[in-house]
């Protein structure tokens, strides 16, 4: 499969990068400290690792140039939807296909900066940096009999649980196009890849008929 880079709006709309950046980089910082304890000296606590954050330069061109390799877009239209995207303050995709690199998750912009140089008019360098974004919500804790301690739990849900749905995939079809007709919003595929890593493996962007997925 051939790289491709995109942004995929909580709203549906694609922000394709159509030359691709010469570096990417990926940072994971760590949360672990060091702390003296008596007997043993200095020791390190392990502790969860912090957001993924990746950044990189590129350029949003406004006519095809040999560095073009996906869908050219007017640059200040790209420009308008990354800061519409970010006004809604909800979390867009990050969607990078033909790469090892395990990139393919939910993010927010954390910085976006862009500008017009001379004698290019039109095209527009930008600076990007996004960062990791996990859902997070209201949660309860449930006292234990004995008063003691207490369970952390997302509030409970009434009635049976729904059976999962089971689709097959068909010729032509991605996942977004299956998130479309299930959910009325291709947007939602990264929901539908959630489910089914296992059977869909690494690269999202490959599918196959055939393959039954389910449908949560």
């Amino acid at each position: 499969m051939s790289y491709g880079m995109y942004l995929i709006t909580a709203a549906g709309a694609e922000v394709p990068f159509p030359v691709l950046p010469e570096t990417l980089k990926v940072s994971s910082p760590g949360k672990d400290e060091t702390v003296d304890v008596l007997g043993l000296g200095e020791v390190l606590l392990l502790r969860p690792k912090g957001l993924r954050t990746l950044a990189w330069d590129g350029l949003f061109p406004v006519r095809a140039i040999p560095a073009v390799t996906g869908k050219l877009t007017a640059p200040m239209e790209l420009v308008r939807t990354i800061q519409a995207a970010r006004e809604s303050r909800q979390a867009l995709r990050l969607l990078l296909l033909g790469t090892d690199l395990d990139v393919n998750m939910a993010v927010g912009v954390t910085s976006f900066d862009y500008e017009e140089r001379g004698g290019e008019p039109g095209d527009l360098y930008y600076s990007i940096e996004l960062t990791e974004w996990k859902p997070h919500g209201a949660r309860r804790l449930v006292l234990s009999p004995d008063g003691e301690s207490a369970v952390d739990t997302p509030p409970g849900r009434t009635g049976a649980p729904e059976t999962p749905k089971r689709y097959t995939v068909a010729a032509g079809d991605c996942l977004w196009t299956i998130a479309k007709r299930f959910y009325g919003d291709g947007s939602q595929w990264g929901r539908l890849y959630e489910a089914n890593r296992g059977v869909l493996g690494p690269d999202p962007g490959l599918i196959y008929p055939g393959q039954v997925i389910e449908i949560p």
